[in-house]
């Protein structure tokens, strides 16, 4: 399991494509910020343009594209670049697994999109910008929509299992094609584990953060003396090397305590904790409720 195998892992991520956009005529549709939530579009035909809240000017976008929000910021699409007061509103209808929206009578704008959740705290998104903009190896796009296509168009048993599925592949393409892509500048751990320098150690911790790290074991592991270790976690992650260590932990607690029945004691010990107290103000501390409440706000999620 790589490094992008663990955040993702680690920032819990579920998502599901499930909503088909069919645009025509004039249209604008606005997509309001949502805390813990990402959102992806696919455009499969035609062309229009978005602007994200905070900013001017606007962005054409074309069959082929993909537009990643990772926190889900403000932002509007609409048929052209400059379109003031002209939002409306699709009418609505379920087919399979999809919501199917619609603006007017033939439609010359087509996307899927879909909706990711996340741990808040997560190290992946706090690495990302507030848009991705890119396009896909056109074999990966091509295929991709022509299976959500054929769930849209026909209702097939398991159909939202599948589209489900596929949401997770699509996000990990995502992110995969953003990180080849030299142009492009992460923040936070992406950045830094870009960087040879930090490239081992991140890995280690990120592998196994239980252990008992002390700076020694991190200086050693990453082959650089103890004052540039701490700079270069300053510099790119913007914390301390035990602070960083601190977060992963925490993350991974938060995450076993949603995929396993341990008691909290048990997964304190497994992410690195000395006793179930210490982990448990430590935990609330970072998440607001306690190790047990986080859990039983997970099982309530669940269920919904």
């Amino acid at each position: 399991m790589d490094i992008l195998d663990k955040l993702i892992s680690l920032a819990q991520l579920s998502g599901k494509v499930n909503v088909k956009c069919e645009f025509g005529g004039q249209w604008a549709v606005a997509h309001s910020a949502r805390a813990g939530q990402g959102i992806v579009h696919i455009v499969t035909q035609g062309s229009g343009y978005v602007r994200l809240a905070n900013q001017a000017q606007s962005r054409l976008v074309k069959q082929g594209d993909i537009l990643f929000f990772p926190r889900s910021s403000e932002h509007i699409l609409s048929y052209a670049s400059h379109c003031a007061n002209c939002e409306t509103y699709p009418t609505a209808y379920t087919q399979g697994a999809f919501e199917v929206k619609k603006i007017g009578q033939q439609a010359d704008f087509g996307l899927f999109c879909a909706h990711f959740y996340y741990d808040p705290h997560a190290e992946l998104i706090k690495s990302l910008p507030d848009v991705i903009f890119l396009r896909l190896e056109p074999q990966n796009f091509t295929c991709f929509v022509e299976l959500l296509n054929q769930e849209a168009e026909r209702e097939l048993i398991g159909s939202s299992t599948v589209v489900n599925a596929l949401s997770n592949v699509l996000l990990t393409l995502i992110l995969r094609t953003y990180l080849a892509q030299s142009d492009n500048q992460p923040t936070g751990l992406l950045k830094g584990w870009q960087d040879k320098r930090l490239k081992g150690v991140l890995n280690a911790i990120m592998a196994e953060p239980e252990k008992p790290w002390l700076i020694d074991n991190m200086i050693e592991t990453a082959h650089l003396s103890r004052s540039q270790l701490i700079r270069l976690f300053k510099q790119h992650l913007s914390v301390s090397p035990h602070v960083f260590l601190h977060r992963i932990r925490l993350q991974k607690a938060a995450m076993l305590l949603k995929q396993n029945a341990d008691s909290v004691l048990t997964i304190a010990l497994a992410t690195g904790f000395q006793s179930e107290t210490h982990f448990g103000k430590a935990f609330k501390k970072y998440y607001g409720i306690t190790p047990s409440q986080y859990r039983k706000q997970a099982v309530s999620d669940n269920s919904k």
